[in-house]
């Protein structure tokens, strides 16, 4: 079994979904993939209840106002939630002039050294420190991407100021790729901030010149940079009530967060990303996440989320904020077992319901209130009755001494309670279930599956069979006695 440890890569991998279309704050998915759970990890294969809902009281965050910080400017980006993980669109603008993008006094001033004649002719994005080329068609082995007319010249610079030769920005001149070719290709080393600015020109100011670049890597031409990963540390955003501003501090895979449950990392998938969120302004907390409590428990990452949940426990589908959820609370850790609600692609679907129904699981919320009825750290064994399922049934029964079946889980609680749970029970009332009544020899005569479905019947079923086929339960768990 993996210890839990947290690492810090530079950027995020992807795995095994679709591309996303962008024109909304969550990217929507095409037809979503669900892959069954392996959480047998060499003993009983459980997982731990715990009382927080989300970990924190910052966890809702508005998509609106985010900025980042570029070259000592705070700019504003446009914020989506993809899949697992928040992508920032950071549109791009040429920054500031010089002399290169004057007019020429003399026609004598030639070549791609010189400082006038020249026009911006567009910016791009790539992954720092990469190498890629800009072709421009030149004929030598083979016509390369682009085109050209004229004898152009090109002039490559880092972000997005435009730059003269012996400028600390600048990169690199074009140059024929063959001796017979006038079209400029470079070679170019991406810069740290992932942005570059392609001046160009007639080689003699005045005569007719056309260019058309292709990158190898990247985007060139493009309007923005996108931004994900390590790229986000330093982002600013509201909470959805307008009050908090949250700053990301940094960004790591969940992919490379192991941990000691089955299957040893966070989320092998590769689209999730798990970020260190700190509060800033009148009373600043380093961590938005309240204390850890798992004995042991590192400080706390949070995973972003589609959809808001209320004190309540209660979930509506936002398309202008989103859920940071703390890893130890159990809206994230329904999130780690499987139920991802972005599988469902741009609509909450069946896997949303199932989340939804897993953080009651997890709380043990049995009367879809909002309270919680365990104890952080117990015990459970959880499965679904998905086609497929994401979470299977236990494969080996567990000893009845260790856990019994407690329950089926519905978006609002329970839907029903088994014989054992009901008699261990403390709590006195629930929203939505009635309570056994007993006759003098301890049996129930209100057993909704033996009178009928009459008002006031308990809710009681002792299989994931019953809680499906009677009550309509969608999430099923056994559970060791607290």
């Amino acid at each position: 079994m993996k210890s839990a440890s947290r690492l810090l890569p530079a950027c995020l991998s992807v795995w095994f979904l679709v591309a996303c279309d962008m024109s909304s704050p969550e990217g929507s998915l095409e037809a979503p993939v669900l892959v069954t759970q392996d959480f047998a990890d060499g003993n009983d294969g459980s997982h731990s209840q715990g009382k927080q809902l989300h970990g924190t009281s910052l966890g809702s965050v508005a998509f609106a106002n985010a900025t980042l910080l570029r070259n000592g400017e705070r700019r504003g980006v446009t914020l989506r939630l993809e899949r697992g993980e928040l992508v920032a669109n950071l549109a791009l603008s040429v920054q500031g002039t010089t002399a290169s993008l004057q007019d020429c006094a003399s026609p004598d001033q030639t070549g791609p050294e010189r400082s006038c004649g020249l026009t911006v002719l567009g910016q791009g994005t790539c992954t720092p420190g990469a190498r890629f080329t800009l072709s421009s068609g030149a004929l030598c082995q083979g016509r390369q991407p682009g085109a050209c007319q004229g004898a152009p010249v090109m002039r490559v610079c880092s972000g997005e100021r435009p730059c003269e030769p012996h400028d600390n920005n600048f990169l690199v001149t074009g140059t024929p790729s063959c001796t017979s070719a006038l079209c400029p290709t470079a070679n170019v080393q991406c810069p740290a901030s992932g942005v570059y600015t392609v001046l160009a020109g007639a080689y003699t100011p005045g005569t007719p010149w056309s260019l058309t670049l292709e990158a190898s890597r990247g985007e060139f031409p493009t309007t923005h940079q996108e931004l994900r990963g390590d790229g986000l540390v330093g982002l600013k955003m509201r909470s959805h009530d307008g009050a908090h501003m949250l700053e990301v501090t940094s960004a790591v895979n969940a992919e490379d967060v192991l941990i000691q449950e089955s299957p040893g990392t966070w989320d092998p998938s590769g689209y999730t990303a798990l970020y260190r969120v700190k509060s800033v302004g009148a009373q600043p907390l380093p961590n938005i996440c309240n204390a850890n409590p798992n004995p042991g428990g590192a400080e706390a990452l949070v995973v972003p989320v589609r959809g808001l949940y209320d004190d309540f426990g209660n979930r509506t589908e936002s398309t202008t904020a989103f859920t940071l959820a703390c890893d130890h609370a159990v809206i994230a850790k329904c999130y780690r077992w499987g139920y991802k609600p972005w599988l469902d692609g741009a609509q909450a679907g069946p896997t949303t319901e199932a989340h939804w129904s897993c953080t009651r699981m997890a709380r043990a919320d049995y009367c879809g209130a909002g309270m919680s009825y365990t104890k952080d750290g117990t015990p459970i064994r959880l499965w679904d009755g998905m086609t497929p399922p994401i979470n299977p049934p236990p494969a080996n029964p567990i000893p009845q001494m260790s856990m019994w079946f407690e329950a089926g889980w519905k978006t609002d609680g329970a839907a029903c309670l088994s014989h054992w749970r009901w008699r261990t029970l403390e709590a006195s009332t629930c929203i939505n279930l009635s309570w056994p009544k007993y006759d003098a020899n301890g049996n129930v005569i209100n057993d909704c599956k033996v009178v009928g479905n009459i008002e006031g019947c308990a809710a009681i079923c002792d299989t994931a069979e019953e809680a499906r086929h009677l009550y309509g339960a969608k999430v099923f768990n056994e559970s060791e006695a607290n």
